[in-house]
């Protein structure tokens, strides 16, 4: 006989099958980048990958906001940057990340003109085309000065300074801010340059899903990187990008400006693949560059990318439409099972106002029926009112904040680089010169097919967005490269094709342009290749509902058979 329990148990795990299916369907369209936006974090495991900092430059005043992920355990979560002054400290939100970075992403848009040579439909190759984040200073005895502590969102935070890298390193060590064994050697040039440093733990009562960006306001001319800490926990060839909000184009003042050889880029496969092939291709230049560059994906106006990014009306509308629920174990299980504030948020606000006795799962949060069991009413309600008032001020006053950082237009430089730890060496700096022009956000090529005595030629040419408008650059036999097709590869050539040196004024100094043969490239199927059978792009569920349909397809194929 089934019980109640059992029975809300099964209604709880046919909604999470449910939920289940909908997150699989939406990690179709979503690609993730996991990385520690910290300057200098405790200890690894933690997945730094790549930072994303945002800039702002007003006069001599600087706004960061640096993204800070990290894949460990609250307890041993921290965060030390060096900067100069006592900054003004908030935090932001990361929901303007990643709709950020897809907005401003390089696009390669490959036109495909003419017609290779008729092949029998067996041969045909099958492609599949792709459109196109409490007050007042003390004197200690062992070499450092606390000049600040506060509360700041869910972090401690502590604003020291010393003028003994030694001592300061002890202090941090003895705070439990891990420094490896590199620690001290790491800190030393920025005591030397009297900065100061922002220290981050996670408060007590705060998990791993209450991180949010940090937003610093200082002083300076210039933005910088701290990237000589970086290298304590950095994987090699680590990406790094960069934000760069002003009066103009953003240039890198002590590191080369690269732009790779898009000769090697892959055009073929569609827009994501393109991109992934780019980053490849990124790290390949700044190696060859010396390892310490930095490439310009986009560098202009955008007056609606405001558009683009979340909303804080978007916010308020969820908790007006939350607001409406009927019941406040209705409220929760709404708010859990919701999918405009991140999940991980809502998990550790829930584990504080609302938590579980030992042994009980948390799907009961999604579950009105099983809430009602196990809490009382009284309990659920100030849960409800606790929650909205922190909602609004964790996700709603802290996007807002965010995009206020977008106020006015102003001009936007996007740049990007790869570092190994061995090439953290200097902390690059930033300025802003009138004299550039823009970067297109796309990059563009054609590739031309021809059937000529029965024998498939294609060409690749460069367009505008690449520097190198119109040059041939490949000339092919045979079946040209496809979306499902092996990659063409141009090794031979150098990754980088141009590098410079670019000041806050003036043109940029030519350090090195490279004059590349056509390439030449020969698939070996001795001119029986040709054409391109192309069908129309799918892209995120479109994908997915072409493989279900092509299963479904197969299926009815082999029952067909069967009879």
């Amino acid at each position: 006989m089934t019980t109640l329990r059992q029975r809300r148990w099964q209604a709880a795990s046919t909604v999470a099958i449910l939920t289940l299916v909908a997150l699989v369907t939406i990690s179709l369209q979503v690609e993730r980048t996991d990385a520690c936006g910290g300057f200098f974090c405790q200890q690894v495991p933690i997945d730094q990958a790549g930072e994303q900092i945002i800039f702002r430059q007003d006069g001599d005043q600087v706004t960061a906001v640096v993204l800070i992920q990290y894949a460990g355990t609250a307890e041993d979560f921290s965060w030390v940057v060096p900067v100069p002054g006592i900054p003004d400290l908030s935090t932001g939100s990361d929901l303007v990340f990643s709709p950020l970075e897809l907005a401003t992403r390089p696009q390669f848009n490959l036109e495909v003109t003419g017609e290779g040579c008729p092949i029998p439909f067996d041969d045909f190759p099958l492609s599949l085309s792709s459109p196109d984040a409490s007050e007042g200073a003390s004197d200690a005895d062992d070499g450092v000065e606390i000049l600040q502590s506060l509360a700041v969102g869910p972090f401690d935070v502590q604003i020291v300074s010393s003028d003994d890298p030694e001592a300061l390193a002890t202090w941090l060590e003895e705070n439990e801010y891990d420094l490896t064994d590199r620690g001290q050697e790491l800190i030393a040039p920025y005591v030397e340059d009297g900065m100061n440093f922002v220290a981050l733990r996670l408060r007590q009562d705060q998990g791993v899903g209450d991180l949010q960006p940090l937003i610093m306001r200082y002083t300076s001319t210039e933005p910088m990187i701290p990237i000589r800490l970086t290298a304590v926990a950095a994987e090699d060839n680590m990406g790094i990008i960069v934000w760069l909000l002003g009066e103009a184009r953003a240039v890198p003042l002590n590191y080369l400006h690269v732009t790779p050889n898009y000769t090697r880029l892959d055009w073929y496969s569609g827009t994501t693949n393109a991109y992934a092939s780019y980053q490849g291709l990124v790290t390949a230049a700044m190696d060859e560059a010396g390892g310490q560059g930095f490439a310009t994906d986009f560098a202009g106006r955008f007056p609606d990318l405001l558009s683009q990014l979340p909303t804080v009306e978007s916010l308020t509308d969820e908790l007006i439409r939350l607001a409406s629920v009927d019941g406040d174990a209705e409220f929760v299980a709404a708010l859990f099972n919701g999918f405009v504030f991140g999940q991980d948020k809502i998990l550790e606000i829930l584990r504080r106002v609302l938590p579980l006795p030992e042994g009980e799962g948390e799907f009961i949060y999604q579950v009105p029926d099983l809430l009602g069991d196990v809490f009382t009413a009284d309990e659920l309600n100030t849960a409800r009112s606790t929650i909205v008032t922190e909602l609004n001020t964790t996700e709603v006053d802290t996007l807002e904040e965010t995009l206020a950082v977008f106020d006015g237009d102003p001009y936007m430089t996007r740049m990007y680089t790869t570092l190994s730890p061995e090439e953290m060496t200097l902390d690059p700096c930033f300025s802003y010169n009138t004299e550039l022009e823009d970067q297109r956000l796309d990059r563009n090529a054609t590739m031309d097919v021809s059937c000529v005595n029965n024998l498939t030629h294609w060409t690749l040419t460069l367009g505008e967005g690449t520097g190198r408008d119109g040059e041939l650059v490949i000339e092919g036999t045979g079946t040209p490269p496809s979306f499902s097709g092996p990659p063409i590869e141009v090794l031979d050539q150098a990754a980088v094709w141009r590098t410079e040196t670019l000041r806050a004024v003036g043109a940029p100094e030519l350090d090195r342009e490279t004059d590349f043969d056509i390439a030449q490239v020969d698939d070996g199927s001795g001119g029986t290749g040709g054409g391109i059978f192309t069908l129309p792009a799918f892209c995120g569920n479109g994908a997915a509902a072409m493989l279900f349909m092509t299963m479904i397809g197969l299926h009815f194929m082999r029952n067909r058979r069967s009879q």
